[in-house]
């Protein structure tokens, strides 16, 4: 009976240690790419019912332009697909100071030791990546 009692233990502790993995917060530090200046902050925060809500912000770009943006599977040097509907994510519009930001709730998670990455993109038209960071598990929130 003891044998089993701490078995019951140990799969209750691992299931619980699995969702305190997928409901961390996650945080990236968005780096120019191919030639840009636009540099900025992006975060993800797990919410209830297996969405997140995604933040970006960005300086450095062209006032008055419109960046597509998304979470993705895979790091900056090798990203995949877009995590959630593409559709959620809003392009960021640059304001006169060269800056915006955007807000994205998206259906999905993200799981710790799988590497994801937020992309900023050139314009609807030309999805080429401008910035990117590489998102990380924040210590110690969830």
């Amino acid at each position: 009976m003891q044998r089993r009692n701490s078995a019951v233990g140990m799969v209750a502790f691992m299931a619980t240690a699995a969702i305190a993995v997928s409901m961390k917060e996650w945080s990236a530090t968005i780096r120019p790419q191919d030639g840009s200046t636009i540099s900025g902050t992006a975060t993800v925060v797990p919410r209830e019912g297996d969405s997140m809500l995604v933040s970006i912000s960005i300086k450095g770009a062209t006032a008055g332009e419109s960046h597509p943006w998304h979470v993705h599977q895979g790091g900056c040097d090798n990203s995949g697909a877009v995590i959630g509907d593409a559709s959620r994510y809003k392009p960021i519009s640059v304001a006169g100071n060269q800056a915006g930001e955007a807000t994205a709730k998206v259906k999905a998670s993200l799981t710790v030791g799988v590497p994801y990455s937020v992309n900023v993109h050139r314009s609807l038209s030309d999805q080429g990546v401008v910035a990117c960071g590489n998102l990380r598990p924040v210590a110690g929130r969830q």
